[in-house]
């Protein structure tokens, strides 16, 4: 069987891209609530829950489940045929963008940032 040497690149390429998560969190003085992320990949952007815990996200082409550890800013997850991959917090900030965002008079409003990196969990 012949293999173009553009699909052996091409496949490279897209398994070294790495992916990321942008997380908006809501939090009164009760609970958080951090169900608006946003999934970035080579193959495009998805919405997901991104709360504490496991859950499938059914948003997300072929990922199969994705477990967020808020208390250790981890997460890990997986894709079809792929093994576990992992997340870090890289940035965490207040962030006021939203209406209901004012300071001292609603809720807190955070945007985390979330980047690939080796699973050492």
């Amino acid at each position: 069987m012949r293999v173009s040497v553009l699909a052996v690149l091409a496949s490279l390429a897209a398994s070294a891209t790495a992916d990321s998560m942008r997380v908006d969190t809501w939090c009164t003085l009760t609970q958080c609530n951090s169900g608006t992320a946003r999934w970035d990949s080579a193959y495009g952007s998805y919405w997901l829950d991104a709360n504490e815990g496991c859950r499938d996200p059914p948003n997300v082409p072929g990922m199969n489940s994705i477990c967020m550890d808020w208390g250790n800013k981890r997460a890990h997850f997986f894709f079809d045929n792929q093994p576990k991959r992992c997340l870090r917090m890289t940035e965490d900030y207040e962030w006021n963008a939203f209406a209901d965002c004012n300071r001292g008079l609603g809720p807190s409003c955070r945007r985390s940032i979330w980047s690939e990196v080796a699973c050492n969990w």
